[in-house]
């Protein structure tokens, strides 16, 4: 087979059409046996591989594989050229006969786990990815897929053993670096991971992926510089990673310095829209549908908390998303036969032990099952006591770990579901893309994440009624369907009575008022706020929250200290900062402090919930939108309306009352604790969901 030799070589050296070619001439030849011809029919799929055109390299493959069915290496590049193709199904069966000929093979095993895990099999490709490691202990690639299938189950500490493997093995291996620096950043070390992905983008200097993960790292420390000249350095390793244009132009600020940078941030996200609804669609152009739907995950999470009202711009994105997913778009799914239970799925990338894990396991667990089929499909890797009971009582539950969205797309589909159900989207860059196709007949969003998702495909949203103002569908692109209470049955978290003020480094002797909102809720004129009740009352304390991430920790200590030393207010004896706690350690700070202050454009949620579980006061300025309501809402039903402000100075008036008045302070807290049974296990919300469903899928037919 020298001419074969020969033919590879030519093609190695840039003419593959003179090698195609002469491979086809060889294939008219009459005087192949089997074997040879098998041979020649790889190599020809090899060059037509470089040729780009994966079709044919197919067909020549598994023409190869009846010829020589015991050939290790024919099945396996096949199963590589299906793998391509996105057959994942074929894919996995090719490289499991390449196994079966040649258990030896260890990058058959690694591309049979890469498929597997490609397609959902999560532990079958961990079982794999050992199977190639055991063969050759030098592959530091399969130790790589190893420890990036681990960490994405959350299996931290065996994830970083295999990582560590690799890079003894090969310290620059880039998808080990970028795996590591995920794990870091999972973990709250960012110095850390941008180090990894600062190095993965060196050691890969055409691979624009380990860039996108770098300036991702960048913007989440408030380096949104850094972070754009990252993106632009990925486009142009790769004009069609889409989402390195989206990071150019639709960057947003977790920390903003004053109002008049919410302002600037604002006009240049709209700016930024523009110039993406003029060009990204012609990026897009010649891609595949699942890779133009894979590289558009992205998420305009931070918009919202900027207090205004996003209708507009979040229209803009979701037609400009549904029309770069248009072509090739696979047909929309038709309405089931009539007289089934409706089937409904529920997907998310937070269905775990979290705010939106509690808020909606009941939309989950108590639809009544004679009426609805409930698919779930969890997006993320854990698998604590939550999502054993969404497990337990789900029809049907799908692990999709971190998967692409065209795999949770694909997947969705094959479910022939009549609604689909987004708890919280706009949270998650996966969701909000699959956001923007009609996978199911109905389509619905709930108040997760409380903001209208602009998505056209989006046909329903639900909310709570008790925190929805008047008018609030204008607010909304999709139809607003009002869920009494809350909108939810929620169990009243159990807050332990045995936290202490020395347990936090808290001091005694003081009205301690806890801020723990996310800081990129807490907006600047926010700082003012509490700058002038620490003015006006030296003997109370304000309590916040350490950010995860620490640079942004860091700038909003220091804006805040500036507002408050303009106060004549001395930060570092008047603000206490508490670490990151576990919940029930969270609820017994709650309980050790005095009162809450809640933000003001972007209100406590489950952060609420906790207080009144713990039975703490709380002050709070109802604002125009939803998102702004909820603790206005959960005190009127408690009963507790006086401490709504009307204004911002009234709010400073009722915080400065819980200061120093300790007997309405009690008065407060004991309504709170004899009205949380009307906010806690309602049984009213989930019964209207049914029937809002029911009626929604009757009116479509």
């Amino acid at each position: 087979m020298t001419a074969l030799t020969e033919i590879a070589a030519q093609a190695a050296r840039g003419d593959a059409a003179g090698a195609h070619a002469q491979l086809s001439a060889m294939l008219g030849s009459a005087g192949l046996d089997a074997a040879h011809r098998a041979a020649v029919l790889v190599q020809r799929a090899r060059v037509l591989q470089q040729l780009r055109d994966l079709a044919g390299a197919a067909a020549d493959l598994e023409q190869a594989v009846e010829l020589a069915p015991g050939d290790a290496r024919a099945f396996a590049d096949l199963g590589i050229v299906r793998s391509d193709l996105g057959d994942l199904p074929g894919a996995i069966a090719s490289f499991a006969r390449a196994v079966e000929c040649d258990a030896t093979n260890s990058r058959a095993w690694n591309n049979l786990g890469n498929a597997q895990w490609q397609s959902g099999a999560i532990e079958a490709s961990i079982g794999s990815f050992r199977q190639a490691v055991a063969r050759d202990p030098g592959y530091a690639l399969a130790w790589a897929n190893l420890g990036s299938v681990l960490r994405s189950i959350d299996r931290r500490a065996d994830a970083e053993s295999a990582l560590t493997r690799a890079l003894q093995l090969n310290p620059e291996l880039p998808s080990a670096l970028s795996a590591l620096g995920t794990l870091n950043r999972d973990r709250g070390r960012i110095d850390d991971a941008i180090e990894c992905y600062a190095r993965a983008a060196k050691a890969a200097p055409q691979d624009a992926l380990h860039c996108t993960h770098l300036a991702r790292l960048l913007a989440e420390r408030d380096d949104l510089a850094g972070a754009r000249r990252v993106y632009v350095e990925a486009a142009r390793r790769d004009p069609r990673m889409l989402r390195a244009w989206m990071g150019q132009h639709l960057l947003l600020p977790q920390t903003y310095q004053d109002s008049a940078d919410v302002d600037t941030s604002r006009d240049a996200y709209a700016a930024g829209l523009t110039i993406l609804e003029r060009g990204l669609p012609e990026v897009a152009v010649d891609m595949r549908f699942d890779a133009r739907l894979d590289s558009l995950r992205w998420s305009n999470f931070l918009l919202a908390y900027q207090g205004r009202d996003d209708r507009e711009l979040q229209q803009r994105y979701g037609r400009m998303l549904a029309g770069i997913l248009a072509p090739g778009a696979p047909a929309a799914p038709l309405a089931r036969a009539r007289g089934q239970r409706i089937r409904i799925g529920f997907v998310s990338a937070f269905f775990r032990e979290s705010t939106v894990g509690h808020y909606f396991l009941s939309w989950i667990t108590d639809l009544p099952r004679a009426v609805f089929d409930v698919h779930v499909y969890h997006l993320h890797g854990s698998d604590d006591p939550l999502v054993q009971r969404l497990r337990a009582a789900a029809d049907v539950f799908r692990d999709c770990p971190r998967l692409m969205p065209s795999r949770v797309a694909q997947m969705i589909r094959a479910d022939a579901l009549d609604v689909l159900v987004y708890p919280e989207l706009g949270m998650d860059a996966t969701t909000f893309v699959l956001g923007a196709l009609r996978l199911a007949p109905l389509q619905c969003a709930g108040w997760g994440h409380p903001v209208t998702t602009g998505h056209p495909a989006i046909d329903v949203f639900f909310s709570s009624d008790a925190m929805e103002p008047d008018g609030a569908e204008a607010s909304y692109s999709e139809r607003l369907v009002r869920l009494p209470g809350i909108g939810t049955r929620y169990a009243m978290p159990a807050a332990p009575a045995d936290g202490t003020r020395a347990q936090f480094d808290l001091p005694q002797g003081r009205t301690l008022l806890l801020c723990p909102q996310s800081l990129f809720k807490v907006l600047p004129d926010d700082d003012a706020l509490f700058a002038r009740i620490l003015a006006q009352a030296p003997e109370a304390a304000l309590v916040m929250c350490n950010g995860r991430n620490t640079y942004v920790t860091e700038r909003h200590r220091q804006r805040l200290a500036g507002t408050l030393r303009q106060a004549g207010v001395d930060p570092r004896d008047r603000v206490y900062w508490l670490p990151s706690l576990g919940h029930d350690d969270y609820l017994r700070a709650n309980t050790v402090c005095d009162a809450m202050l809640d933000t003001t454009h972007w209100s406590g949620g489950n952060t609420s919930i906790d207080a009144i579980a713990a039975g703490l006061p709380i002050v709070t300025l109802e604002g125009e939108f939803m998102r702004s309501r909820q603790s206005a809402a959960m005190l009127r039903l408690a009963g507790a309306a006086d401490l709504i402000a009307q204004s911002r100075d009234d709010y400073v008036a009722r915080a400065l009352r819980l200061v120093r008045d300790p007997a309405w302070r009690a008065r407060m807290a004991a309504m709170i604790v004899q009205g949380r049974p009307r906010i806690f296990d309602d049984p009213q919300p989930v019964p209207a969901l049914a029937q809002s469903l029911q009626q929604l899928c009757a009116d479509r037919g």
